[in-house]
């Protein structure tokens, strides 16, 4: 009987054990499919979430990308035009030698750029905006022709160059514009460069990037699915290699991208007759400095003027090209001695050196030689150069302006003391 019991009690202990370990291994099991499906839906929300943070800053650089090609087409068209000849122009000087500059420039800019209608605007006393010179073969605006008024356009006039936000509709069409202000010799603005871009080709660039975009999100999240139930995380590598590949085709897209706006930035920012830096550079490069003046990380430099002597009188008796040898002379005088800081030709016949690094601490030598190559070019007959400096002084100068103007006030100084030994 106790023997029979023994045997009773021996098999429903077992019974008892089997079934607990039966029970743990389904505990265990479920366990690991929840842990699993967590994992996946998990997965599945990253993956969503991370493919619409890509679409958002993917398209938001595209569309960096598309402003700044149009702004670097708009600028560099504006800074080739002769604002001088822009200031003075009138519907009755259609056809003459300075309009038809005017016109061959936005021309070679329509035929070999891809855009849609680039052209010059002027702003007029009652606040309208018309057309002056137009290179269409086909529907040109006649000049005063009033054009549409966009925030971009209205900035461009003020000074700053800016791209529409908001697409427009006029008799040509619904364009993106790009616009850029153009510079007389006293840096004046004096017109307007527009660059239309179809509102269509904009919005599709967009949209299309998108939708890549959008089927590269879904064929990732399948590819994700697929290997998360076939291999688990074993494979999750293999995931991490396809985003770092496809993430650095992007970087080699952009940088191709960023290889083909070089060559219109670098003649937006580069002056074309003497190779040293535009008036746009220099504006950008003073910005710099009165936000590092504000901030206080601005120590210090130097602001030389330089004025080329006798420029007009060139220009007016052995015209143009002997002026342009002039003032390319004057430009390799300026360069020959600040050889280590940067010069900017901000009009016609002036330049400025930003004086840095060892060019600032040695200025007052560098200064004296060229004043000194200046004086024996008066005697030659050669290049005159009239040069003013002044230095940036903490706790005083609250802007770079004064620094310049002091350094402008020398220089007219210097200018009268040549002009008054009887050279030009």
């Amino acid at each position: 009987m106790y023997s029979i019991l023994n045997n009773t009690t021996i098999n429903t202990i077992e019974q008892i054990c089997s079934e607990d370990k039966m029970n743990s291994t389904d505990k265990k099991f479920k366990r690991s499919k929840r842990l699993f499906v967590t994992a996946l839906v998990l997965l599945l929300v990253a993956n969503t979430f991370m493919g619409y943070m890509l679409m958002r800053m993917s398209k938001n650089a595209l569309r960096k990308q598309i402003e700044q090609r149009m702004l670097d087409i708009a600028n560099t068209a504006a800074f080739q035009l002769n604002g001088d000849e822009l200031r003075t122009i009138t519907p009755e000087d259609v056809g003459t030698p300075e309009y038809n500059r005017a016109l061959e420039i936005l021309r070679s800019f329509q035929m070999n750029i891809e855009l849609d209608y680039i052209y010059a605007i002027r702003a007029e006393d009652d606040g309208r905006f018309v057309f002056t010179v137009d290179p269409d073969p086909d529907e040109p605006g006649e000049f005063g022709q009033e054009i549409a008024r966009t925030d971009a356009l209205c900035k461009a006039a003020e000074g700053t160059p800016g791209v529409d936000k908001e697409a427009y509709t006029d008799q040509w069409g619904t364009f993106y514009s790009a616009y850029s202000p153009v510079y007389d010799s006293n840096g004046d603005i004096v017109a307007i460069v527009g660059v239309d871009f179809n509102a269509d080709w904009y919005d599709g660039e967009l949209n299309n990037h998108k939708l890549v975009v959008v089927a590269m999100t879904m064929f990732a999240l399948t590819v994700c699915i697929v290997i998360a139930f076939a291999f688990h995380s074993s494979q999750m590598e293999g995931v991490k290699n396809e985003y770092r590949k496809k993430l650095q085709e992007t970087l080699e897209r952009e940088q191709e991208q960023e290889q083909e706006l070089g060559s219109a930035r670098y003649l937006a920012y580069t002056d074309p007759l003497t190779g040293v830096k535009s008036k746009h550079a220099y504006l950008e490069a003073v910005d710099k400095i009165e936000k590092e003046i504000l901030d206080g990380s601005r120590k210090d430099f130097g602001v030389i003027v330089c004025d080329l002597n006798g420029l007009k009188t060139i220009n007016d008796t052995l015209g143009h090209e002997a002026g342009d040898s002039y003032i390319k002379a004057g430009c390799e005088l300026i360069c020959r001695e600040f050889c280590h800081s940067p010069v900017f030709r901000i009009g016609g016949d002036e330049f400025v050196v930003l004086l840095e690094g060892s060019d600032y601490i040695i200025r007052h030598d560098l200064l004296a030689e060229i004043d000194n190559s200046v004086e024996a070019n008066l005697e030659k007959g050669e290049v005159v150069v009239s040069t003013g400096m002044d230095v940036y002084v903490p706790g005083e100068d609250s802007c770079y302006s004064a620094v310049f103007e002091r350094a402008d006030k020398k220089m007219y100084e210097r200018k009268r003391f040549l002009k008054s030994r009887n050279f030009k």
